[in-house]
């Protein structure tokens, strides 16, 4: 207990002490850590306050006029020596001059008390009379001087440090009406400049401008702190780390406008190429059966959203079923390259030849100052009938027969009237027919509505098992569609379908086309096969719902007696 208390005087002894001895400011001093200094180059500028006096008490906005103003520290150190307290205040600020010349930093006044001011000279960059001197610097450079609207420029920024580094962050270049981002990652690599080693960091900027004329492109900055030489004093809490700060030098550029002759999307690029993929790959495919046909784009230096889109063309005979686009970007080399890819499900619904024209990208080549295209080949194949499928009718199909074939002709003004009065008794026995059958029904409704119980029982005991709803239900392949709808299963859905319309109708069907056209289905098959056939899609099939009840539709429309009472059980239902 009595130690607690020993060590509590002590304190507020220790702190009556720090009042009593407490003074005003007496003394302010200001230096520079080097005088002369290179333009864009850093030097630090030193205050000192023989006092304890606020972070506040010293701000350097007075000099913004001549010098860029890089982050001030403030450190503290306080020390008794024979009962005798004193205390320091030190503040420490980055400038960089921007341009050569003499310069004077004006005396700094704290609480009164003002530092002598200081006269400082400014080299021209590239001077070597201050090389030995610097601790940092960046150097910059892009690799075209003149480009075209949206020509990227690639930026390259090299800092230098003679000393360790403690902390920084390089910002990036500024311009106006520019896009700039970084490129890869930073590179580190040792230099040896005016016979002292320096370790260099490089970082590489994409700038695409956005507007022709002149661009200025100001230059990168570097703010941080390294190490410095001397030991650090475990009785000081000055810091033994020195604040850097340098910026590289602005540099011009000419932006040309696009050519006035220029038509279409403006790509402007060193290289563009575009391939094409299909798959399965062959030589022959057949009616109804998809494949995939794939485009890819590729160019390099420009970004993903300067490519076009891709829109081949493909002939009337085939569906097309858009698969979605996708974009990529990496660099390589310190050189960024985009890529785009689409794909294509095509479905072929006419036998014969198919052709697929060749796509065309148009581009502008940078290097060579002229337009160019890039350009895929025409593709061919060759189309088949499967087994049991009727061929649609091709628009040529009723083009005159050849003159071999042809019976001789009768004058025009006969074969004129014998056609139209043939078309005139068709035309009569048509008529009378429909009259009949309208009688007919009108007759027949009567009765069936007048015997309605009576006629009801017979049509359900004469319909024949796999009509009738109950023993639909109990097909095998009928609830595994219906269940294969309930889960959105695309695939178990199409399998059973067409096992069941094989074994329901007594017939085959070769293809989802083939039976979708047969029950008048095409619609409600059409996102069954655009999520079974696009390898790439990222929706899932969610439509089930809707087929098996478009299923249902077309299977009662095919029946020409039905009842409201005899319905398919509830699909989405808990029973």
């Amino acid at each position: 207990m009595v130690r607690v208390w020993r060590h509590i005087i002590l304190l507020i002894s220790f702190l009556l002490v720090s009042q009593l001895a407490h003074a005003d400011v007496s003394e302010v001093t200001a230096t520079v850590d080097r005088n002369p200094v290179t333009a864009n180059e850093s030097f630090v500028l030193t205050v000192t306050v023989d006092d304890d006096v606020a972070n506040d008490s010293f701000s350097p906005s007075k000099l913004l006029k001549d010098f860029v103003v890089g982050r001030t520290s403030v450190s503290r150190q306080t020390s008794m020596i024979n009962g005798k307290l004193s205390k320091q205040t030190r503040f420490t600020t980055v400038l960089i001059p921007q341009s050569a010349g003499e310069y004077k930093i004006p005396e700094i006044s704290i609480s009164g008390v003002s530092s002598a001011p200081i006269s400082l000279q400014v080299l021209e960059p590239g001077n070597n009379q201050d090389n030995e001197q610097k601790v940092a610097f960046l150097e910059a450079r892009v690799d075209s001087q003149q480009v075209y609207l949206q020509q990227p420029i690639t930026y390259v920024a090299k800092l230098f440090l003679a000393a360790d580094l403690n902390k920084g962050n390089l910002i990036p270049p500024e311009a106006e009406n520019a896009d700039i981002q970084q490129i890869g990652s930073d590179e580190e690599s040792t230099e040896m400049v005016n016979g002292r080693r320096y370790k260099v960091y490089q970082r590489i900027y994409q700038i695409t401008p956005s507007k022709s004329g002149s661009l200025s492109i100001t230059g990168a900055r570097f703010d941080g702190e390294v190490f410095t030489q001397g030991q650090r004093s475990i009785f000081s809490s000055f810091s033994n780390t020195q604040p850097v700060s340098t910026i590289a030098e602005t540099i011009e550029v000419e932006v040309q406008a696009v050519p006035d002759n220029w038509q279409g999307h403006w790509l402007p690029s060193e290289l563009v190429s575009v391939s094409q993929s299909v798959s399965p790959e062959q030589d022959s495919y057949t009616v109804g059966e998809p494949f995939t046909v794939s485009y890819m784009l590729t160019a390099v230096g420009v970004k993903p959203e300067q490519l076009p889109d891709i829109q081949p063309e493909f002939p009337d005979t085939v569906r097309v079923y858009p698969d979605g686009d996708e974009t990529d970007q990496f660099s390589r080399n310190g050189v960024i390259i985009s890529q785009k890819t689409i794909s294509f499900a095509i479905v072929p619904n006419q036998p014969g030849p198919l052709k697929i024209p060749a796509l065309s990208i148009p581009w502008f080549n940078t290097k060579t100052g002229s337009p160019a295209s890039a350009k895929t080949k025409e593709l061919n194949f060759s189309v088949a009938m499967g087994d049991g499928m009727q061929s649609i009718p091709s628009p040529n199909d009723n083009a005159e027969a050849p003159a071999a074939e042809k019976q001789p002709e009768k004058d025009e003004k006969q074969a004129s009237t014998e056609v139209k009065t043939q078309s005139a008794e068709w035309n009569t026995w048509v008529i009378s027919l429909l009259a009949l059958a309208l009688v007919i029904s009108l007759i027949l409704n009567a009765y069936l509505l007048w015997h309605k119980g009576t006629i009801s029982q017979n049509r359900v005991s004469s319909r024949k098992p796999e009509e009738t709803p109950r023993n639909l239900n109990k097909d095998k392949f009928w609830r595994e569609f219906q269940l294969a709808c309930r889960n959105n299963n695309a695939q178990e859905a199409k399998d059973s379908l067409l096992e069941w319309a094989t074994r329901y109708f007594k017939r085959s069907f070769n293809s989802l086309t083939e039976l979708s056209q047969y029950l008048s289905i095409e619609a409600a098959c059409s996102s069954l096969q655009q999520s079974l056939y696009h390898p790439g899609a990222t929706t899932p099939w969610q439509d089930g719902k809707v087929l098996y009840k478009e299923v249902k539709a077309s299977i009662e429309s095919r029946k020409n007696k039905t009842t409201t009472k005899n319905v398919l059980p509830n699909l989405y239902g808990n029973g």
